[in-house]
């Protein structure tokens, strides 16, 4: 077993190699962290561009809803879409609905980030 002298002390082989396998664990960490760090910040960067999409979506589902309504109720003339699932207007209000409950649910996420960014 070797032995280095530090200052007035002995160190033992096993604990210079421990020490070296802490240093490059702690680097490893810090990898992690900054990998982790960017990871969140994309996050909400792409929470701003969802809601930031997802609430206008929402608004051309409840009026193509609406138009489809008005056309059962021969308001207007007739819809874009004639038959098949998307014929029907209670799929574009349930999916505009679903669609802002989702933009909602983001929000937070979406501010989060706004004050993240005036912070830094």
């Amino acid at each position: 077993m070797s032995v280095t002298r530090l200052g007035a002390m002995l160190q033992p082989a096993l604990v210079r190699g421990a020490s070296a396998v802490a240093e490059t664990s702690s680097t490893l960490a810090e990898r992690i962290q900054a990998f982790f760090g960017k990871a969140i910040r994309a996050s909400e960067e792409t929470a701003d561009l969802l809601v930031a999409l997802i609430s206008p979506a929402a608004l051309i589902a409840l009026v193509l809803g609406l138009w489809r309504l008005t056309a059962d109720l021969e308001w207007t003339g007739s819809f874009l879409i004639s038959n098949g699932f998307f014929s029907h207007w209670q799929v574009w209000i349930v999916l505009a609905i679903a669609l802002k409950l989702g933009a909602s649910a983001l929000a937070p996420f979406s501010a989060k980030a706004r004050a993240n960014r005036e912070i830094s």
